[in-house]
């Protein structure tokens, strides 16, 4: 009995942007999409219950963005993730296995060319195959014949 071939489908990475508040996340995340298009999945958070018409939520309208769109982090947010992205120095949270961790201060660093090396590194074609000894070998006594 033959089973059919498997297609596998290969999967987006998933982001996870986490701040204190909605606007650091949710612009980091629109810059992704934008960047990225649909090759990435990308998600926010906040580790403070949101302030619903608030200053940054203004700001975030005002960007075409939606406040609303905010999650409170969430185990579950943190399993869901490949890359967790935490926005601002000292945030606090928790590093469960599986994802990948990084810390942007923002004060210190450049968000768009973080979120365009990001974006590069997400959606980059993964170098060839390195060839078998074999292959190379064939290469080899190929090119020596001719």
């Amino acid at each position: 009995m033959t089973t059919p071939p498997t297609h596998t489908v290969p999967t987006r990475p998933r982001v996870l942007f986490v701040g204190h508040d909605s606007s650091s996340p949710q612009i980091a995340a629109s810059l992704l999409r934008r960047m990225a298009g649909d090759r990435v999945t990308v998600a926010t958070a906040g580790t403070k219950p949101a302030d619903p018409g608030g200053r940054p939520d203004e700001m975030l309208v005002a960007m075409g963005l939606d406040p609303a769109e905010e999650q409170r982090l969430s185990a579950k947010a943190l399993h869901t993730a490949d890359r967790v992205i935490s926005l601002g120095a000292g945030l606090d949270v928790a590093r469960l296995p599986g994802p990948r961790y990084e810390e942007w201060d923002l004060a210190q660093v450049d968000l768009i060319a973080r979120v365009q090396a990001l974006s590069d590194d997400l959606t980059a074609v993964p170098a060839a195959r390195p060839r078998s000894v074999l292959d190379r070998l064939r290469t080899l006594l190929g090119a020596k014949r001719s």
